[in-house]
């Protein structure tokens, strides 16, 4: 279900581009495990592809489902609930991210002003918390791992911060001994201790340096990075594949990159052709197939090769 905008109104579209929603929602977000977030007025709520309005609108704020659960909020809190609409646990958080492989982490209390009190810990899909809340900052699970950040003390006094690899169990597959960290993708850890930066294994071991400005995590083989201000690419053995030359770089989706040029957006393949050219005012990356993007002041979704599937009507 990809949403779609005519007179002010969101409906849906199914991959070909056929509406199968007519356009009556205030707001619409893309579908996830079968399920698609609508708003209507200010709260938002789901509904699937029948249009059968499955979990009315009731929260200020959705995000998408998954492992069959989505966050939501209420006001200034977190909650959870499953795709009958029901929440998982009756406890509310201040901070809450998405669950992978079971697992989501949360934070039960409000951050101090320092923000170096560890409150994060992480709770399963019957609401009980698994994983103590003391870390400084968690991340989802991805794989069967999750980068935290904890607090180093010497005796009673914290003297800074610091990443590692959890397992689901809470146990350490990479000590917290790095400055930075993100979660491993494909394979690999960005992370950056003292002036080493670059991709680490399971085991902590740098398997890759680079010196770039910005360094994004692997997607599709391909890593987004900078240098200049400008964005290129490189490969799993840190050879560059596409020059930074680009105003803009986003991932690697679906065997295309969304890039900018003076020109307009387009987007390039893992080898760094331009094979949808750079005409488009605006542009998002593909997703499950289809890419949202404004041609000549009219929106629609192109499919990988560039042809549009549905256009807005002028």
């Amino acid at each position: 279900m990809y949403p779609i905008l005519e007179d002010g109104q969101f409906g849906f579209i199914n991959y070909s581009g056929e509406v199968i929603v007519e356009p009556k929602y205030s707001g619409a977000k893309i579908s996830s495990e079968g399920l698609a977030a609508i708003r209507s007025g200010y709260l938002w709520g789901f509904t699937d592809r029948e249009d059968s309005v499955h979990i009315a609108p009731q929260f200020s704020s959705v995000f998408p489902f998954s492992d069959g659960i989505a966050r939501v909020q209420s006001g200034q809190y977190w909650s959870f609930i499953d795709k009958s609409g029901m929440p998982i646990t009756d406890e509310f958080f201040t901070s809450a991210l998405d669950f992978g492989d079971g697992l989501a982490p949360v934070r039960v209390r409000a951050g101090t002003v320092a923000g170096l009190e560890p409150k994060w810990g992480y709770i399963d899909r019957e609401g009980e918390m698994v994983v103590p809340d003391k870390f400084v900052r968690a991340l989802p699970f991805s794989n069967a791992m999750a980068a935290v950040e904890v607090v180093r003390k010497v005796l009673v006094v914290s003297i800074n911060t610091r990443w590692g690899l959890l397992d689901p169990t809470g146990s350490w597959v990479v000590e917290p001994e790095f400055h930075s960290m993100r979660n491993p993708s494909e394979g690999l850890a960005l992370a950056r201790k003292g002036r080493r930066r670059g991709f680490i294994d399971s085991t902590g071991t740098f398997v890759l340096e680079l010196d770039y400005e910005q360094i994004f995590s692997f997607k599709e083989n391909r890593a987004r990075v900078s240098e200049g201000g400008l964005w290129g690419f490189v490969d799993r053995a840190g050879e560059v594949v596409v020059e930074p030359g680009y105003q803009r770089a986003d991932d690697f989706s679906n065997g295309r990159a969304l890039v900018l040029t003076g020109d307009g957006y387009g987007f390039i393949d893992s080898t760094g052709t331009m094979v949808i050219p750079p005409r488009y005012e605006k542009a998002a990356s593909f997703d499950r197939g289809l890419a949202w993007v404004t041609l000549e002041g009219r929106s629609g979704y192109i499919d990988t090769t560039g042809i549009f599937v549905w256009r807005e009507e002028d």
